[in-house]
Parts: C-alpha cells; structure tokens; sequence
C-alpha cells in the first residue's frame, strides 16, 4: 500500500466491493516476494474467504503454485500470467487491453501538439516485452488518427505534428530497465528538446525522471502550466506535477478487483474461468458474461479527486495541498480547447462500439509491420 498505483487501486476496489456488495476486505502485505506463498496460503486456509486476489505479474508462479493446493478456494490475478503456467478452474487472470488506451493518449499528444505547432511527441518506454509492444503500437497508431481527424475536422490546424514525415511524429526509446529512474530523464531530455509537446510514461517509476526533464523546462522558462507536458500511465499520475501532467493512461485495477467479486458472488467466477480460458481481458467495450465490463480509461477529475484522498490516507499528499493540486489540474484542463478531449471521447466511443479498431502489435511479425509504417 502507498504507491498510488496498483496496490492501491486493488485496495479500492476491495472497499467498493465492501461498500456494495457486503463482503469483508482483508490485506496481507508481502514485504518480500518470499511473502508471496505464504501469505497466499494464510489466506486460502482461512474457512470464510471465497477469493483471494494476488496484485501484480510477479505472483503469477505463486498464484499458479498455491491455487493448485486449494482446488476449492477462488484466486485471480491482477496483470498475471498464472494461468499460462498452470491452468486450473479456479484460477484467473485479469489483464488489460493497454493498445486502446494508449491510442487515447496518442490521439491526445497528437492534437495537443498540432495546437501548440510542436513536431513531435514522445515515449519513453521500459524493457522491450510483448505487452509494451502494445503501449508503443497503440501509441503511435493513435497519433496517426489524430492527424486524419484534424484533415477531416480542423484543416486549419494542419501544422507542426501534421506536417512532420509521419515515420517521426513520434519519438520513443526502450531504455531497458523499470527501475532506473535517471534513464527515463535521459530519454525525455532531447525528446523536449527536439519539439516533443508531451512524453508518454511506458517504463513506471521511470516517469519521474520525465517528470525531472519538465520540471527543469518550467524552472529555466518560469512557467506555471504546460507545455511541455508528460502523460501519466497506469494509475491517475496527474497530481505528481499538477499542470505539467495532461492525464493518464488508466488500467482499472480497482475494477478488476471488483469484477471478481461479482462473479464469485454471484456463483460465476468458474464459469468465466471456463470460458475465456483462465483469462479475463477488461478494455474499451468489454463484457464478461453478457455484462459490460470495462477496464481502461484516460483519466478524469473524478479520478484525479480519488487519487489525492487516496494519497492523503496514505500520508503522501499534505491535506493541505489537495485543493490547490485539484485546481492547477483543472484550470490546465481547462486551458486547453474543448475540441481535443471531444476527439479522444470521439475514439473512444468508436472503439466501444466497434466502429474503429486499434491494432493489437504483441508479436515480432506485428511490431515490425506497424513500425514500417508509423515509425
């Protein structure tokens, strides 16, 4: 607890199980990953728990170890790949459709850099894997149908980005590494520099290093608000930096904590297990058994609200402060034209209901295609 990202974002959504749907929360913080199976254990053996949820890929061997030992117990994965090492009927993995969400952002950067005539926007991603594949495909793909939207809708607004060799409206760089923090500053540095509007955060903690290569632009430009601007990335990480952070690419952590208890509740969970084949993919348009379940969203007020009280519970955010980080965010939101967040609520509603369809780029085959033709 208290990273403002995963563990956090289960936490609520087991408190809006227990809000709604009447069950008991219990937490069992893993201080190593040695905590791992015996924490998952501790909890199958208690009689009264009917779900017992694990946060994060790296209890994925856990979660395929220990469910094999309580063939009566229901356990889920949050970004997991348990199933694949072990397939059972009582065992889940929720993951997320990231391609979607980051061709939100894209679409975002994209027109937020056409507005402000700027060449370019950035990523900065973290060790090349299948699944970052999908952050950087959808990324790019979405900044390309930002520049069809604004041919077809803002032909005045044909500059910069737009008139930037399509190969290079998008710069990225793999730095190889989720934990160095200094590699993500030297990737977004010469991104700013070359013209890039705003810096997609691909590589987790590395987004403070982007948010160090901003903070140095503000302070040498004495400026209050971007651009430049970064975007955040699984969790709501727009209070970090309030006016440089545009918003954020959610996964709904919270929510697939919360869907999982539905099902269990409500005699479903093995059914679901049974099939999608151990996997439950929540994005833009989902549905789970004929019920709409979704998972990915761009960041919002709301989300951003729930984020600071969130922060202040875990004594990362001074109360005092809330109000005035809200208010920077909002007045940045505000500052930009209605007619961007419109165009990014335009895909999305076109990708709810099947009208476009963003590529999904997790093989060599796909990447390398995608790459032929964006960048």
């Amino acid at each position: 607890r208290g990273d403002l990202s995963f563990n956090d974002m289960a936490y609520m959504g087991g408190k809006r199980a227990e809000r709604e749907l009447g069950v008991k929360l219990v937490e069992m913080p893993s201080m190593t990953e040695a905590d791992y199976v015996p924490n998952l254990r501790t909890a199958a053996q208690d009689p009264d728990v009917k779900l017992i949820v694990g946060v994060g890929y790296l209890l994925s061997d856990a979660l395929a170890q220990v469910s094999g030992e309580f063939p009566d117990k229901n356990f889920v994965g949050i970004d997991t790949y348990a199933s694949a090492i072990s397939p059972r009927p009582n065992l889940l993995d929720v993951v997320f459709e990231e391609h979607k969400g980051s061709a939100l952002v894209g679409v975002l950067g994209g027109l937020l850099a056409a507005y402000y005539d700027k060449p370019h926007i950035g990523a900065v991603l973290g060790i090349e894997i299948p699944v970052l594949w999908k952050f950087e495909i959808g990324y790019k793909w979405g900044c390309d149908w930002a520049m069809s939207w604004i041919e077809n809708n803002k032909p005045e607004m044909e500059q910069g980005i737009y008139n930037t060799p399509r190969k290079e409206r998008v710069l990225w760089t793999y730095t190889g590494t989720f934990t160095d923090i200094s590699k993500g500053y030297e990737a977004a540095k010469p991104m700013y520099a070359d013209g890039a509007v705003a810096v997609y955060n691909i590589a987790g903690p590395l987004g403070l290093g982007i948010n160090q290569a901003v903070e140095e632009i503000a302070e040498a430009e004495n400026l209050e608000s971007g651009p430049p601007f970064w975007i955040g990335v699984d969790a709501d990480q727009d209070w970090i930096n309030p006016g440089f952070v545009i918003a954020s690419m959610m996964k709904r952590v919270d929510y697939g904590v919360y869907y999982a208890t539905k099902l269990v509740l409500g005699d479903k969970f093995r059914q679901a297990v049974t099939q999608y084949g151990g996997w439950l993919t929540l994005g833009i348009g989902t549905t789970v058994l004929g019920m709409p379940m979704e998972g990915i969203s761009v960041s919002t007020l709301d989300d951003l609200d729930a984020f600071l009280w969130m922060g202040i519970e875990a004594g990362i955010i001074d109360p005092g402060n809330r109000d005035a980080i809200y208010a920077k965010v909002e007045a940045m939101r505000e500052a930009q034209p209605s007619w961007i967040w419109d165009a990014v609520s335009e895909l999305e509603n076109k990708i709810r209901t099947g009208a476009v369809v963003v590529p999904l780029a997790d093989t060599w085959e796909e990447v390398d295609y995608w790459r032929s033709i964006l960048g």
